[in-house]
């Protein structure tokens, strides 16, 4: 990655974390349930079997109601697991599993047991992929935390499976952007879904 990318992805992130941290508590609720309806009343939720979601730190779209409404419907829910190596996405069986999950360091409910779940890329696949970030465009440039967690998650399904699943960024509005700096590792996402 060029100086000037990796100069420019750090301001940028500087600024959105700056931007999430003005963000109420109300205002995220109020923005995380229109998200949350738009994802449920989307035609591509509804034709999908295989959805991961990831499991919302304070500052991201809640995706609480989305994980409940795919256990209840009883479509197949895959949540990521990451430690300082890797991503996976794993099976969670039903609400009572999800719930009992633990916390990590950052209060995100996260499955120790992840050796012995079901992971994704190496049983069933995934139809969707629900993504967070810090800022995201229209087109679905992204930029996140600056792991590569979900790019390299990607590329990796890719190889596995020939092609990957259908990727859905969660956005507030204060993450929408008109551009986002990008190197030839960065995945482009098929849709934001923003307020």
């Amino acid at each position: 990655m060029s100086c000037a990318i990796f100069a420019a992805k750090k301001l940028l992130r500087k600024q959105l974390k700056d931007r999430l941290r003005q963000m109420t508590e109300a205002d995220k609720a109020k923005e995380s349930s229109i998200v949350a309806g738009k994802v449920l009343a989307s035609e591509k939720y509804s034709s999908c079997q295989n959805i991961c979601v990831y499991v919302s730190m304070s500052e991201e779209v809640c995706t609480r109601a989305i994980i409940t409404s795919i256990l209840e419907t009883k479509k197949s829910l895959f949540v990521p697991y990451f430690n300082k190596e890797e991503m996976v996405m794993v099976k969670i069986k039903d609400l009572e599993d999800y719930t009992s999950l633990p916390l990590d360091t950052y209060g995100v409910r996260q499955p120790t047991d992840y050796k012995v779940r079901e992971h994704a890329i190496s049983t069933t696949g995934l139809d969707l992929i629900l993504c967070p970030g810090l800022g995201f465009t229209k087109e679905g440039l992204r930029i996140g935390r600056g792991k590569g967690y979900y790019d390299n998650y990607l590329t990796k399904y890719e190889s596995r499976w020939g092609k990957q699943p259908y990727t859905i960024a969660l956005a507030y509005s204060v993450q929408m952007l008109d551009n986002v700096p990008t190197t030839d590792s960065d995945r482009t996402l098929d849709q934001v879904i923003f307020v």
